[in-house]
C-alpha cells in the first residue's frame, strides 16, 4: 500500500462523547512512541504494524509533538480515504484501529476515541460507497466537530491559503481543541456555536508569536493584500503600483462616511416604492402602469434625466440599470411573470447600514466591465492626492494599459484585439450608472472627455469594495 501525503490544510471532525487525553502530545518523546509500539508488538504484531504505519503518516518524521486533533481528523477523514493507493479491503478501519491502539498506549485516549468513533466508521463507509458521498459526509462531520474554525462576521477563511493564513488556522484549531477539552465549548450544547466563534475570534486576534505588535488576523490580512498587489505587479507595473498605493488603507475596516445615507437613499427609495412584488411584461420589463410613475418620481432625475415620453422600462436605461443591479445584489429576483423583493431587499429598504454594506459589496460587476470599473477606481484613488479629479483621457489610457498587461482582449468584427480607450470608456459607462445614481462619482464634460472624480461617499465605497476583494478570502490561486 502506498499513501501519498497531501499538501492541504488540516481540518477536523469530533465525536459526541468527550474522552480526554491524559497527556499533552508535546510532552511525548520518540522513545515513548518506540516503547508503545514495542508493547503493542508483544501482544499483536499486525496491530503494531498498522499503528506504526499510522504514526508515520501522521507525523512524517517530525515526532509526536506534532500530533493534534485537527491533524488527526484530517488524516482519518481525508488522507486515509483518498490518498492511499491500495486494493486492500478494510484498510481504512485497519489504520484507524492501529492509530487508536497506539494512542491508548501513549495516554492520548481522546484521540483514540476519535479513531474508534461511529462518526469515523460512517465517513469511511460513505467513501466506500463513492467519493462524492464520502466527501459530503466528511464535510458534514467536520462542521459538527467544533474544531473546524468558523467564519466570523468580519472574517472568512479562504479556500486557498498562504503560509500565514494556514498557520493562523492551525492556531485557531488548537485553541478550539483546548476549549472543548476544558468545557468552555460544549459541542452540540446550547449556544455552542456562539462560544466556538468567541474562542476563534480571541485566537485570531491573539498575539502573533513571531511578529511583534501584530495579531494572527493582521498578519493574514497583510498576506492577502501582498498577494493582491503582487498578482498585479508580476504582469502590470502600473496596476501593481496603483494597488500598492492604496493597500495600507485596506488593512482596517472602512467606516461609512457622513454622506452614506444620501448615497444609498435612491436604492432604499426604489425598494420601498417597488414593494413586495410587481408584474412583468412578456419581454421581462416592469409593466408601463408601474414604471411610468416610478420614472416620474425617481429621486435622481435631476442628475440623470431621460428624454420623454417613457413608454417602457427600456426607455430609461438608468432605471433599468438600477433594477438589474438590485437583482444581481440579491435584493430583487424574478419569479415567473413577477419581480419579487427578497427578504434582503426588504431589509435594505429600511436599514441604511445594510444598504451601504450591500452597495459596497456589489459595487463592481464581473468580467471585463468589472476589471475596467475596478481599475478606474484604483486610478482615481491614486490620483486624488494630486488633484480632485482626473481627466477621462488619463483614466482611459491607464485602464487600457493595465488591461493589455493583464491579458484582456476585446472583439471587433469577431477579431480579438487589445482593449482601446473607447472599449474602456464604454465598459466604465455601463458599470457606473448606479454609481452616478448614488452620487459616488463627480464628472465634468462628456463621458469621452472632460474630468472624473470620486465624492466623499464614493471614496469610502471604493475603499470598502477594494478591501472586500483584496483582504477577503482567496478562492483561487491566481
Amino acid at each position: 500500500m502506498l499513501c501519498v501525503r497531501s499538501a492541504g490544510n488540516w481540518q477536523t471532525v469530533g465525536v459526541t462523547e468527550l474522552i480526554r487525553n491524559l497527556v499533552d502530545p508535546a510532552g511525548l518523546s520518540q522513545d515513548d512512541v518506540d516503547e508503545a509500539l514495542s508493547r503493542l508488538a508483544g501482544r499483536d504484531g499486525e496491530l503494531a504494524h498498522s499503528a506504526d504505519q499510522a504514526y508515520e503518516m501522521l507525523t512524517w518524521g517530525e515526532g509526536p509533538g506534532v500530533l493534534r486533533q485537527a491533524g488527526l481528523q484530517y488524516w482519518l477523514w481525508y488522507v486515509v480515504p483518498t490518498k492511499c493507493i491500495t486494493d486492500e479491503v478494510g484498510y481504512m478501519g485497519r489504520l484507524a484501529d492501529g492509530a487508536a491502539a497506539l494512542f491508548d498506549e501513549l495516554g492520548l485516549h481522546g484521540y483514540a476515541a476519535i479513531c474508534r468513533s461511529s462518526t469515523t466508521a460512517e465517513v469511511h463507509a460513505a467513501f466506500d460507497r463513492g467519493d462524492t458521498e464520502g466527501r459530503r459526509a466528511m464535510r458534514r462531520a467536520m462542521k459538527r466537530s467544533g474544531i473546524e474554525p468558523p467564519d466570523l462576521p468580519d472574517f472568512a477563511w479562504g479556500d486557498v491559503m498562504g503560509g500565514e493564513e494556514a498557520s493562523a488556522r492551525s492556531a485557531v484549531e488548537d485553541a478550539l481543541e483546548r476549549a472543548i477539552a476544558v468545557g468552555d465549548v460544549v459541542v452540540s450544547g446550547r449556544g455552542w456555536r456562539g462560544a466556538q466563534a468567541a474562542v476563534a475570534e480571541a485566537a485570531l486576534d491573539g498575539d502573533h508569536p513571531e511578529l511583534p505588535g501584530q495579531s494572527w488576523r493582521t498578519a493574514v490580512l497583510t498576506e492577502r493584500l501582498e498577494n493582491w498587489v503582487g498578482a498585479a505587479q508580476r504582469r502590470s507595473p502600473a496596476l501593481g503600483s496603483a494597488r500598492a498605493a492604496v493597500a495600507n488603507r485596506l488593512l482596517h475596516p472602512v467606516e461609512p462616511p457622513s454622506g452614506a445615507l444620501d448615497a444609498v437613499g435612491p436604492l432604499m427609495w426604489y425598494l420601498d416604492y417597488h414593494g413586495d412584488e410587481q408584474a412583468l411584461t412578456q419581454a421581462g420589463y416592469l409593466i408601463p402602469a408601474f414604471v411610468q410613475p416610478l420614472h416620474a418620481e425617481r429621486p435622481w432625475g435631476h442628475r440623470l434625466p431621460t428624454n420623454p415620453p417613457l413608454r417602457s422600462e427600456s426607455d430609461d436605461i438608468v432605471l433599468l440599470a438600477v433594477r438589474e443591479w438590485l437583482r444581481h445584489a440579491g435584493a430583487l429576483r424574478k419569479r415567473k411573470s413577477k419581480l419579487i423583493r427578497t427578504a434582503a431587499g426588504a431589509a435594505m429598504a429600511v436599514d441604511p447600514a445594510r444598504a451601504w454594506r450591500v452597495l459596497t459589496r456589489h459595487l463592481i460587476p464581473r468580467g471585463w466591465e468589472g476589471f475596467a470599473a475596478e481599475t478606474v477606481l484604483l486610478h482615481l484613488l491614486d490620483s486624488k492626492g494630486r488633484a480632485p479629479e482626473a481627466s477621462y483621457d488619463s483614466v482611459h489610457a491607464f485602464v487600457a494599459e493595465a488591461a493589455s498587461d493583464m491579458g484582456w482582449v476585446t472583439f471587433r468584427g469577431g477579431e480579438p484585439r487589445e482593449p482601446s480607450d473607447f472599449d474602456v470608456a464604454r465598459a466604465y459607462y455601463g458599470a457606473s450608472r448606479v454609481w452616478k445614481v448614488c452620487g459616488l462619482v463627480t464628472s465634468q464634460g462628456h463621458w469621452m472627455n472632460g474630468r472624473l472624480g470620486l465624492s466623499e461617499p464614493g471614496e469610502a465605497a471604493a475603499l470598502s469594495y477594494l478591501r472586500y476583494v483584496a483582504a477577503g478570502p482567496r478562492t483561487s490561486p491566481g
